[in-house]
């Protein structure tokens, strides 16, 4: 229903920022992340998820539309809701959340309060299938966009026998050397040294 708010900053509470839009404050639940840099009287934007309830209807927002898609992936979990979702998001941004995912290391999510070591391997698992390569990359994914080459060294690695979260971080730390996907490949098999 509502796809961002874009305004003033009104008033910031404890977990929420008062987004003012037209005249109309907008009360939105959102990161602690975007709360510590905040800061009343200056311009935001916020790309919102409205939660309809029994007992009302409340926003969740978050100041990139990737960490708004990665709230809904978390709230998708069974005994994940949105408070717990945004703690998540409040302490791993989306990159870690998704290496963690690819490399199945539950230990992240459990240093979030209020996740346990059934919720956060249900989060590994269920997210394993979800998730996109160019978000443990640290890039941001458009719809529609090209195959990136550092997606295409990944998945090269991945043919030649690496785990993902090995790939993953190989690619990752060669890939300011390189533009192609070839030699980005060549970089990351040096890197592992794999012969």
């Amino acid at each position: 229903m509502y796809a961002f708010f874009r305004g003033g900053i009104a008033a910031l509470g404890k977990d929420f920022a008062v987004i003012e839009c037209a005249g109309v404050g907008y009360r939105i639940a959102t990161t602690r992340r975007f709360l510590e840099s905040a800061k009343v009287g200056r311009q935001a934007v916020l790309y919102t998820h409205l939660s309809v309830r029994e007992d009302g209807m409340f926003l969740y927002g978050f100041p990139e539309e990737r960490e708004k898609e990665m709230f809904q992936k978390l709230i998708g979990i069974s005994g994940i809701g949105p408070k717990l979702a945004l703690s998540v998001l409040s302490m791993l941004t989306c990159e870690e959340i998704a290496s963690a995912v690819f490399a199945a290391d539950a230990s992240v999510f459990s240093k979030v309060a209020g996740v346990g070591r059934k919720i956060a391997e249900r989060i590994v698992l269920e997210l394993k299938d979800k998730m996109d390569i160019d978000v443990a990359l640290g890039k941001t994914v458009a719809a529609g966009r090209a195959v990136s080459p550092e997606e295409e060294a990944v998945d090269a690695l991945l043919s030649l026998g690496c785990q993902k979260a090995q790939a993953i971080a190989a690619v990752k730390a060669v890939s300011a050397l390189a533009d192609t996907a070839e030699e980005l490949v060549v970089l990351a098999l040096k890197r592992l040294d794999i012969r």
